[in-house]
């Protein structure tokens, strides 16, 4: 029975740390979040690692990362539209992203539970797209598609 207790006391500080580094912005949450939920840190990193456009406001951002808002992320600001990730083997930064007036299409395909990620596909001047994964926690994923689709209207 103790080292039941000694398992239950390790899991308890476990979730504890991990609540601590997500409150205090060192590690992404599960969820999808506005860019003023987002800690100054992280968006003056994303700024400074040119992901972001220094002239741009982030309006909603999601990582699938546990550990790192840089290395994937999902996001839009009030002028564009992008979705990043590493490459694990040769390390590099793969940036994806569209300006609202270069969108043709949006579609979104929600996910079959709150544990799954849905996914929102940027079609670019009819030719091409990408795609951004969003998490259905608390619904995340609809507020973001539904910022979206109004920040697209107002610049396209």
């Amino acid at each position: 029975m103790t080292i039941l207790k000694y398992l239950f006391a390790a899991f308890f500080i476990l979730v504890i740390a991990l609540g601590t580094l997500v409150s205090t912005g060192q590690i992404p949450d599960s969820k999808a979040v506005s860019g003023d939920e987002l800690p100054s840190g992280v968006i003056s990193e994303l700024y400074e690692i040119g992901i972001v456009p220094n002239d741009e406001k982030i309006h909603y951002f999601y990582s699938e990362d546990i550990f790192s808002f840089v290395n994937y992320g999902n996001l839009f600001t009030d002028k564009t539209v992008i979705a990043y990730e590493t490459d694990e083997i040769s390390n590099e930064r793969n940036v994806f992203s569209a300006k609202y007036n270069e969108i043709t299409g949006i579609k979104f395909d929600k996910a079959p539970n709150s544990l799954d990620d849905s996914t929102i596909e940027i079609f670019v001047n009819g030719e091409s797209s990408f795609s951004l994964l969003v998490s259905a926690e608390e619904n995340g994923d609809d507020k973001f598609y539904q910022k979206l689709l109004i920040t697209w209207g107002k610049n396209k």
